[in-house]
């Protein structure tokens, strides 16, 4: 569903363009011919394989970017929040993984194609997407560092503390804890883990007076004591500006 463009935000509200850019570059993202859409829960909205190339800026809900295998397993990369930027695919080539709404999800959308002339005639521009790329590029590490070497039960407390941040710093979610739709599937899907596994993480981190997840949300209990044991520093999060 499309939504008339006067009865909604604009583009240039989202907080990855809030820094930096003067009214010369506003009115550059403005000819891009955002357009703001709803998509229900579970939606793809670009799959792998697919060739067209689009950018997104959430809006508002949960996103997931994943990878989808033959035999009908997937990874989940990352889930896109409020603010965020979300590219189809790249510039070239075949996307290499899926972006599909995790909750009812509105996105504004515009070609790809027409943001790189954008940022031909606007070098702040340039620098905006270049410091939201370098972040996506952080959250993939960390994710990585996640499956790779962190613990089952430090790498879920990481992730959760790391999604809490993102909103926080969206205006979306409070210092003592945030809306969360994910179930154990989703998560174990992002940790490598089984969803048995998952649930005796969250027990875990409950039991240890960290946090509880319960009802779809996620309640600190004691988040200074679970930043130390997760060895979770937010500097990666921030934009440059």
């Amino acid at each position: 569903m499309t939504f008339a463009s006067h009865a909604f935000p604009t583009v240039q509200e989202a907080a990855v363009f809030r820094v930096g850019l003067d009214d010369c570059d506003k009115a550059h993202l403005s000819s891009l011919g955002f357009v703001l859409r709803r998509y229900p829960a579970h939606a793809v909205i670009a799959r792998q394989g697919d060739e067209q190339d689009r950018i997104f800026v959430m809006h508002s809900g949960w996103g997931c970017i994943c990878t989808e295998l033959s035999d009908g397993e997937r990874q989940i990369l990352d889930f896109p929040l409020k603010g965020e930027i979300v590219a189809s695919r790249p510039f070239e080539g075949e996307a290499a993984e899926s972006f599909i709404s995790q909750t009812e999800l509105t996105a504004f959308e515009a070609p790809a194609t027409a943001l790189l002339a954008a940022l031909a005639r606007s070098p702040k521009l340039a620098a905006v997407l270049l410091g939201a790329i370098a972040r996506q590029r952080a959250i993939l590490v960390q994710h990585l560092t996640n499956l790779g070497r962190r613990s089952a039960l430090i790498r879920t407390a990481h992730l959760l503390l790391e999604l809490g941040t993102r909103l926080e710093m969206a205006n979306a979610a409070k210092r003592l804890g945030f809306e969360c739709p994910l179930t154990q599937y989703d998560l174990a899907d992002t940790l490598g883990l089984t969803a048995i596994h998952v649930n005796r993480m969250l027990r875990e981190l409950r039991e240890r007076g960290y946090l509880e997840f319960r009802h779809g949300a996620v309640h600190y209990l004691n988040k200074q004591g679970l930043e130390c044991f997760a060895g979770f520093d937010p500097g990666y999060l921030r934009l440059p500006g």
